[in-house]
């Protein structure tokens, strides 16, 4: 049976996005984390799509934070928006913030967004809060669809969640206005359908006889590193295994073994050990 509105809204400002096989947690945003979030909000880079230039003081993070708090707790009781702080389970640094926002109850419609420390891009962090985001979204709030729009131009960002599952649905076209310059929308949608068809990938398809080092050649034809790359590298550990080259990793292990990932296994696929033990697994 569906959760009604009372039960959706209570759990929508009280259970954070949680899968236990990831690398990172969500909790709930606050003013505790300025100063850790003022580190990363004054990088240029992180507002390369962005329509809002980068933030100059800690009073701009302040500022920022309060709005995003002020979302959540709107007086009418209209509950829309939550954010969160993403955090590295190892060591609980702050890895960036993300949010589901623009909540539409009748529909079942809810929208996402996240913001990464720019110097932890590449390292595989996108993908698994895009996997945290999904199970919340469908398996915990019983949300139909969720969707996103980004600038035509960030391919970074289309790549990413088009390796999450996400379809393209459209151009909304001037849809950004970024320093006087009109620039399109890509928009992106994936419904409780797609989630869970995606996510019956058979276990099936695995191979529990293919080797060890079958494995970690592969690996290593994208990688390039195959005299130093063994069962304890990772994306932490390896310089150039980043979020571009763990996609096309990802689709060499498809064309050797004829095997496929579900997204979930894409994301948490961090390892050579758990990419490993994802695919001899029976």
């Amino acid at each position: 049976m569906a959760i009604n509105e009372n039960e959706f809204k209570k759990i929508f400002t009280i259970v954070n996005p949680d899968i236990n096989s990831l690398s990172i947690y969500f909790e709930k945003l606050s003013i505790d984390g300025l100063d850790e979030m003022h580190v990363y909000s004054v990088d240029k880079r992180l507002y390369e799509f962005f329509e809002f230039p980068p933030f100059k003081d800690i009073l701009d993070t302040k500022m920022y934070i309060k709005k995003l708090l002020e979302r959540m707790n709107d007086p009418n009781g209209n509950v829309n928006s939550q954010y969160w702080f993403v955090r590295n389970k190892s060591d609980n640094s702050l890895v960036g913030s993300a949010g589901l926002t623009s909540l539409d109850y009748s529909r079942k419609s809810i929208e996402w967004g996240y913001g990464i420390d720019p110097e932890l891009w590449g390292k595989g962090y996108v993908l698994q809060i895009q996997e945290a985001l999904k199970q919340y979204t469908f398996d915990v709030l019983e949300v139909n669809r969720l969707h996103g729009i980004t600038m035509v131009n960030n391919h970074r960002t289309i790549e990413s969640v088009l390796a999450s599952g996400m379809k393209h649905e459209g151009i909304a076209r001037d849809h950004y206005c970024k320093d006087g310059v009109f620039v399109d929308g890509w928009t992106y949608a994936m419904t409780s359908n797609d989630f869970y068809t995606l996510n019956e990938i058979s276990n099936k398809q695995k191979n529990p006889k293919i080797k060890e080092d079958e494995i970690i050649s592969s690996i290593a034809k994208v990688l390039d590193s195959s005299n130093s790359l063994n069962i304890e590298s990772s994306m932490e550990n390896t310089p150039n295994w980043d979020s571009l080259t763990h996609m096309m990793l990802i689709v060499q292990l498809k064309e050797d073994f004829n095997i496929n990932f579900s997204p979930t296994e894409i994301a948490e696929a961090i390892s050579v050990r758990i990419i490993v033990d994802t695919i001899q697994k029976s």
